[in-house]
């Protein structure tokens, strides 16, 4: 389109910041002119020193010859105002490249206004590149090759390339490039050497900053996850704001406003300013916070602050051995919380040579020490837990033990939760390990301790417990209590907001939240599309664990939505990047789930050594967990064509679930048992009476009767009525055709429609994004989302676009 404006006499003005693409359209259409035969002169633009030499252009190309000139802005002054007076006068055809900040610099550049002015007053066609948006940059990022990366990856380098082009593709080169050795690719973006050509460019993306600006980018970059507030009392707020409308900071909606810096140019600002600068900006920072006495703390401070007394350093100013205590305490809990047990165990015991007695420090001593799997004399737990914030620590502690197999430790810490507790209140339901009980297979016990912990609980913790509940209802097959549960969830996390859930917390939730879905044999496309979120805002933090579990909850979307390839990727970057991904029991069942879709599709030898990993780990381990193996194990060999040791598997299966009060799982071992040729047919009658307790239209997925294998049949047949004992019928989920709501199981009445609910699917119908649809009725996105979900549910639309043409087809749903 440029060529011909220029083929046809009209001078053209790309403009844009650095890094949107002006020199890559200059080449392009150098190249477009060429294949129209029109001859061109290229010009690039450079600041001379006086002493440099002659000008940049001191002629004007030959008449009919096209002029391409790249960053014209940097034109001296001779070349700029003989270029100007050439377009002006109509002497020349040009394409002109300027490149305009993002935000306005200190002193203004004349040469570049006259240059924009050519656009304005109509000597020139005026073309603004602007900065990639997300869409745009995935898609940027595939044309560099970089589709291979994990999704957690592909979105990191989205939000650290910050729109450019530019950074983007030098990003892909080098991360690509770590991935094919083995390396983590966001670990070898960190370490690159900045004379690179990745160094070149994110300095150039930089000049436009100031010092003050890469002073804030420096101190939001030190103190990752800084709230707001406590991020204007460090510095101008003005600043911060500046930095994240240039896109160098990221604030998160919570009630905070957690910030964080883009990691990249974080880095590069502060090699910019010096270790000098950098230390007077972190000091001036730790000693407001000192100076305060406690009336106001910022944790992010408060870690680097611990690593300064961890070295021996003294405090930026006097302070009481109270506050540095507080801070090693901080310190010590982030670095359990990341899985980085040494540091733990560092800060802590640096915090006990003041005061060996401190209760809290003395729980993160015994957690770093039992998570390495030190013996329990060298991990002195506090004999009594007493306080509360203490007891609910605890408590976090105890249950991540749990998960990991350490169960005496965890009993020993129960025991002093137990004596920490008030003569005059009742026992903490919670103590009852809910959890553990789902491991035992005890549904209909862990339902109601969990719906017992929901009642007394308040916050964070209500919703862990409604997540348990809506888990162990989908195992009993009560689908309405679980979808209640799960709208509540919905509720109280995506519209009101808890806090305490922070993105590992929330990616887990919709992790707990789609495997109970699939219990049901149901998928809801809503909680991909919530994954993906809280998959970017992994990305931006930048956290081990929240890029961890981001990236598990990941994996399962995409082997449940049919990406195999996603699925593997994201699973594998994952274990690297959070190691207890490894070894905890709860992900444990994630990771079968997983390997059993990607054999599905045929990734069996994958498949198989994601059961062996597991398995290996967990031959002793609990019930539910040993059972999910060998069905898992079932599931992979059959779809090999190993039936004999598929049939063997699904008879162990069979056996574990047998006098159990899980119908679920029974079920689904008893319909791939009859297919394998290991249980008789006849077994109809149980499943009735399993599922007679169960909602109507879980009882509706599993009316057919199981067909057995017999001599003859096809593999296709058989990979068919084995993938069905996985997700009966799913929408996402691409071996089946069958819809995402089954038939009957929802009313297809649209009166049972709400008027919202009538009302957005109208305008859907009419084309509407959930954007537009938020912003037409003064709602949020996430409510439109909810109102969506619910009405699809209610009339068995299978999706969105469904639910517009259901409401199309109706004009509007009356």
């Amino acid at each position: 389109m440029i060529a011909r404006h220029l083929a046809a006499g009209t001078p053209v003005i790309l403009v844009g910041p650095v890094g949107v693409g002006k020199t890559v359209t200059i080449s392009r259409v150098a190249h477009a002119l060429t294949r129209r035969e029109v001859p061109t002169q290229l010009v690039r633009g450079v600041e001379l020193t006086p002493e440099a030499g002659s000008a940049v252009m001191e002629d004007l190309p030959a008449p009919g010859t096209t002029l391409l000139v790249d960053d014209a802005h940097a034109l001296d002054e001779r070349s700029g105002a003989t270029l100007l007076r050439a377009v002006c006068h109509r002497r020349v055809t040009a394409c002109i490249a300027v490149e305009t900040p993002r935000f306005t610099r200190p002193a203004s550049d004349d040469l570049t206004h006259s240059l924009l002015e050519l656009g304005s007053r109509g000597f020139a066609l005026r073309i603004d590149l602007e900065p990639l948006g997300e869409t745009e940059a995935s898609a940027f990022l595939r044309e560099c090759g970089a589709d291979a990366l994990d999704g957690v990856t592909q979105d990191a380098l989205v939000w650290m390339a910050n729109g450019s082009r530019a950074l983007l593709f030098e990003f892909a080169e080098v991360a690509t490039h770590a991935a094919r050795h083995g390396r983590d690719p966001l670990a070898a973006l960190r370490e690159a050497p900045m004379w690179t050509r990745l160094g070149d460019a994110v300095r150039t993306h930089l000049s436009a900053l100031d010092v003050e600006h890469l002073s804030t980018l420096v101190a939001v970059g030190r103190f990752p996850g800084i709230s707001s507030s406590h991020a204007a009392r460090i510095r101008p707020c003005h600043e911060v704001e500046t930095l994240r409308a240039y896109g160098c900071i990221w604030r998160d909606d919570s009630d905070a406003g957690a910030l964080w810096a883009n990691p990249v140019l974080a880095a590069e600002a502060t090699r910019s300013l010096g270790d000098a600068h950098v230390r007077d900006i972190v000091e001036a920072a730790a000693a407001q916070m000192f100076e305060a006495g406690g009336r106001w703390w910022s944790p992010p401070i408060a870690a680097v602050v611990a690593e300064s007394l961890l070295r021996g350093d003294p405090p930026p100013v006097p302070a009481t051995e109270d506050l540095c205590r507080r801070a090693l305490l901080d310190a010590a809990r982030h670095s359990n919380d990341q899985g980085r047990f040494a540091t733990a165990e560092a800060f802590a015991t640096t915090g006990l040579a003041g005061d060996p007695d401190d209760g809290a420090l003395r729980l993160e001593l015994a957690h770093a020490r039992v998570s390495v799997g030190a013996p329990q004399t060298e991990s002195p737990l506090p004999p009594v837990v007493a306080s509360e914030r203490d007891r609910h620590r605890a408590q976090q502690i105890a249950t991540a033990w749990e998960m990991r197999g350490f169960s005496s430790a965890s009993r020993a810490l129960h025991a002093a939760l137990d004596r920490g507790r008030a003569p005059s209140a009742e026992e903490d339901p919670a103590s009852a390990r809910v959890d553990t009980l789902g491991f035992a297979l005890q549904w209909p016990l862990a339902r109601d301790v969990a719906q017992q912990t929901a009642r007394t609980a308040s916050g964070s913790r209500r919703v862990w417990a409604w997540l348990r509940e809506a888990y162990a209802r989908a195992h009993l097959g009560d689908a309405d209590g679980a979808d209640r549960l799960s709208a509540r969830i919905e509720e109280f996390v995506y519209e009101s907001g808890v806090a305490g859930l922070g993105t590992a917390e929330r990616a887990w939730a919709l992790t707990v939240s789609l495997m109970t879905h699939l219990t049901l044999g149901s998928d809801v496309p809503l909680i991909h599309e919530r994954i993906a979120d809280e998959r970017r805002r992994a990305a931006r933090e930048g956290d081990d664990r929240a890029l961890g579990v981001a990236g598990l909850a990941a994996s399962l979307s995409a082997a449940v939505t049919g990406d195999d390839d996603g699925a593997l990727r994201d699973l594998h970057a994952a274990r690297g990047r959070f190691h207890l991904i490894r070894k905890d029991m709860a992900v444990a069942g994630v990771k079968l789930l997983i390997a059993q879709f990607v054999a599905v599709r045929g990734r069996i030898p994958e498949a198989r050594r994601i059961v062996d990993r597991v398995s290996g780990l967990w031959a002793d381990g609990p019930l539910s967990l040993r059972h999910d193996c060998v069905a898992a194990r079932s599931m992979v060999d059959a779809l090999d064509e190993r039936y004999d040791d598929a049939a063997r598997a699904a008879r162990h299966a069979l056996s574990l679930t047998t006098e159990r009060p899980a119908p679920m799982l029974r079920v689904r071992d008893l319909h791939r048992a009859v297919t394998l040729g290991v249980a008789e047919q006849d077994l109809q009658d149980e499943i009735r009476r399993l599922l007679s307790g169960s909602t109507a239209s879980v009882r509706r997925i599993w009316d057919d009767a199981p067909v057995p294998l017999v001599a003859g049949r096809r593999h296709s047949d058989l990979r068919d009525a084995l993938v069905r004992t996985l997700v009966p019928r799913s929408a996402s989920h691409p071996p089946t055709e069958s819809p995402a709501v089954p038939p009957g199981s929802r009313t297809t009445d649209a009166s049972s429609l709400t008027r919202r609910e009538r009302e957005i699917a109208g305008l859907i119908a009419a084309g509407m994004s959930n954007r537009e649809i938020a912003d037409r009725l003064f709602l949020s996105v996430r409510t439109v989302e909810s109102h969506i979900y619910q009405a699809r549910a209610k009339v068995g639309a299978r999706s969105r676009r469904d639910l517009g043409d259901r409401a199309s087809d109706r004009g509007t749903f009356p």
